[in-house]
C-alpha cells in the first residue's frame, strides 16, 4: 500500500496511536508516556489541543508549527515511551527481545519492530470547526464508549477534566 500523508501548514491534526495487539500498557505507564510527551514538546514546536489516553490507545489533536513535523512527533513519542519502559525496568532488554520474538512475525522481528506500538498511526486533517467539534466529542466520549467510565468527566486521563 502506498499511503501518502497530507501536510498542510496552519492546520490541526487528529491522530490515533494504538499499542501493538492492543496491549493495555499506557495507563499503567502513564508517567513514562507523559515524559515522552514532555520530551517531544521540547524537541518540536506544537500544541496539544485535546487528548484522551486509554489503556491501549490514545487520540489527540495537535497543531504543529511545521506540518511536516507531526509524523516526527508521533515517532518521537513512541520511541521515547519504549525507551522509558526499558529504562524503568518494565521491559528489560532481555524481556523485550523475548517479547518481540514471541509476538512478532519474522518480518517485523527482522525490521526491529518494538512490539509495543502498531507501526502506523491514524491521521486526519481537521478541515473546519464542524470537523473539529466532531473529533473533540468523539475523544471526550471514548472512555465511555469503551466502558471505562459511565461519565466522560470521570476519566482522568484526558484534557476534558
Amino acid at each position: 500500500m502506498n499511503y501518502r500523508r497530507i501536510y498542510l501548514d496552519g492546520y490541526s491534526y487528529y491522530l490515533t496511536l494504538v499499542t501493538y495487539r492492543r496491549q493495555p500498557i499506557l495507563i499503567d505507564n502513564i508517567e513514562i508516556l507523559r515524559d515522552a510527551f514532555r520530551r517531544s514538546k521540547a524537541r518540536y514546536d506544537y500544541r496539544i489541543d485535546a487528548i484522551v489516553i486509554l489503556p491501549d490507545h490514545l487520540h489527540m489533536i495537535i497543531t504543529p508549527k511545521a506540518a511536516t513535523d507531526y509524523s516526527k512527533i508521533v515517532t518521537h513519542i513512541k520511541r521515547i515511551f519504549v525507551y522509558g519502559l526499558v529504562g524503568r525496568g518494565t521491559l528489560t532488554p532481555t524481556h523485550a527481545q523475548t517479547h518481540r520474538k514471541a509476538t512478532l512475525s519474522p518480518a517485523k522481528y527482522k525490521r526491529q519492530h518494538s512490539g509495543i506500538w502498531q507501526e502506523r498511526f491514524y491521521e486526519h486533517t481537521i478541515r473546519d470547526e464542524k470537523d473539529w467539534l466532531e473529533k473533540v466529542e468523539y475523544m471526550r466520549n471514548n472512555p465511555v464508549k469503551h466502558q471505562w467510565v459511565e461519565d466522560a468527566e470521570a476519566w482522568k486521563y484526558s484534557s476534558f477534566v
